[in-house]
């Protein structure tokens, strides 16, 4: 069975674009499932007039990293409990390609091996995610400690452009400072079952109302990023940690 997974917190002003994309999928999902996110507008009722559940998030940090992430478990893993076996992930702002639910349910069926796919996604008319995150194109031939170094150093995965196989990762849980898609990638690389797609899958909108994303990270802006990696000293040897337990477990 097939899922579509949404985040969603006082969305309306996009979603209505984005629903529209889904419900013209090729292929459609089985299920469609909503963790809202204390919503006040009318996202919870365009989310309702599309078919999807719509469950109340529950988690309670005040951490926005953390929260989403979280969230983003919380769904999945609703979705695996109501007998998913594919994930779509998704945005709450973004245009999905017509043919992405058949492309990545396919890619996920015909390599069973792989747990989480990371495609592609317009950014502009002329660029992609992969210019602000770039991944060698013979990414999917290295061994894994090839793609262990790469992906400890580099993100490699968009949340929004991905698609998980959940039974196939070990667990689902994600350390506190971590966004979802950056810790499941750099799991399922040290599981040996990450794979990089280069179909462009949907049309990533950057936008200011964005909590988490490229322009929250200052992807960007060389300055920016640097000092949000300077305001970040104290999570990141917090994931240092975490790093080394992943590590430890393999």
């Amino acid at each position: 069975m097939i899922a579509v997974v949404l985040v969603t917190h006082n969305s309306q002003e996009f979603l209505q674009e984005t629903l529209t994309s889904i419900s013209s999928q090729t292929k459609q999902p089985d299920i469609k499932i909503a963790v809202d996110d204390l919503s006040t507008d009318d996202t919870q009722t365009l989310l309702h007039s599309h078919g999807f559940q719509v469950v109340s998030a529950t988690s309670t940090s005040t951490d926005i990293t953390t929260r989403v992430a979280q969230n983003f478990v919380q769904g999945v893993r609703q979705a695996q409990q109501q007998g998913a076996t594919t994930v779509i992930l998704g945005d709450h702002d973004d245009i999905w390609h017509g043919n992405r639910i058949q492309h990545q349910a396919v890619y996920l069926a015909n390599n069973p091996r792989i747990a989480f796919i990371a495609s592609d996604g317009k950014t502009t008319e002329f660029e992609t995610l992969r210019a602000t995150f770039p991944v060698p194109v013979d990414f999917n031939e290295w061994d894994r400690d090839q793609q262990w170094r790469y992906t400890a150093k580099h993100s490699i995965a968009t949340g929004g452009a991905s698609a998980i196989a959940p039974d196939r990762l070990s667990t689902l849980d994600v350390p506190e400072g971590w966004l979802h898609d950056r810790w499941w990638s750099l799991r399922a690389v040290r599981e040996g079952s990450m794979a990089i797609d280069s179909e462009v899958v949907i049309d990533y909108r950057l936008s200011s109302g964005q909590q988490v994303g490229l322009d929250t990270q200052g992807q960007g802006n060389p300055v920016m990023r640097i000092l949000h990696k300077f305001r970040d000293i104290p999570r990141n040897a917090r994931k240092m940690k975490d790093i080394a337990a992943l590590l430890g477990e393999n």
